[in-house]
């Protein structure tokens, strides 16, 4: 069996600078990853099947999993050159769905991930990177897994040295929010993309603001609620709206620190979680990367 992390994704920043002659979006974002994800399991099998648990797995409905990411990374892999046999798939989802953290795009990018390590003919990393572009403007990134500056539809990435934040904590209000939708709400004028980037400090980062923050809350108010309560905990440095939203994050000096403010949340009766930022040298909660 190979087991790895999908690590949730989040955008410290997020520039909209423009738009493409196809219609996509332009942006430029700071991404770093979490120790907290998803996990995927791959098991040698006689026929190929798909299975999924945890918390957030009601959310995937069984008619969805013919079209979900992790399938469409296996069927992709095989068509593209890599070979495997028969694979049972098992997805722990643990990361909320429709949040703002990557969680398809990061399932997708540890599919791709540890079917490479199980295949009789593995892929190179440029036809894996050919691959996550094609199933989606996050997939790229996540198949790294280390912090990136992303930009133009999610096809140009920039590693990045180490970004330092001692702790997250990532709140969501458990309401799915719709990518496109948050899109599709933008219109000109348009913001300039981010300044060049030489320091490696997560707080900074999240003063440059999310451009998508406007036309997710229209969908969500709750996300004004959990910024407004992230930034008044005395211990939290800085705080901002993650992706499309509708997840917000809040940075402080160390875990305790975020382990105790999201104790906060919950007790409110909010989805929080506290997290260090992942580390692909590092494992994780006993999963292998």
């Amino acid at each position: 069996m190979v087991e790895t992390l999908a690590p949730a994704k989040v955008n410290l920043c997020l520039r909209i600078y423009g738009k493409t002659d196809s219609g996509l979006h332009n942006l430029d974002s700071i991404v770093v990853f979490c120790q907290f994800g998803d996990k995927i399991s791959i098991s040698p099998a006689d026929h190929d099947s798909f299975c999924i648990r945890g918390r957030f797995s009601p959310a995937l409905t069984e008619p969805d999993n013919g079209k979900n990411l992790v399938i469409a990374a296996r069927d992709a892999f095989r068509s593209n050159g890599g070979v495997c046999g028969a694979v049972a798939i098992r997805l722990d989802k643990e990361i909320p769905v429709g949040a703002g953290l990557g969680g398809g795009s990061a399932d997708a990018a540890a599919t791709l991930r540890a079917l490479n390590k199980m295949a009789t003919t593995p892929l190179s990393d440029d036809q894996l990177f050919a691959i996550a572009a094609r199933l989606g403007s996050d997939v790229p990134v996540c198949l790294a897994t280390t912090p990136h500056r992303i930009k133009g539809t999610g096809d140009v990435i920039y590693p990045l040295n180490e970004i330092h934040a001692g702790a997250l904590v990532l709140v969501n209000p458990l309401v799915t929010l719709s990518t496109a939708a948050v899109f599709n709400q933008l219109c000109p004028p348009y913001n300039q993309p981010l300044p060049d980037i030489n320091d490696h400090d997560a707080v900074r980062f999240c003063g440059f603001g999310n451009d998508l923050e406007r036309a997710a809350v229209t969908f969500v108010p709750e996300i004004n609620d959990l910024l407004r309560r992230l930034r008044q905990t005395p211990t939290c440095r800085a705080a901002q709206m993650s992706g499309s939203g509708a997840s917000c994050f809040g940075i402080f000096d160390d875990i305790a620190a975020a382990t105790h403010a999201a104790a906060a949340f919950e007790t409110a009766g909010i989805w929080a979680k506290a997290t260090k930022l992942y580390r692909s040298d590092a494992a994780t909660d006993g999963v292998l990367s």
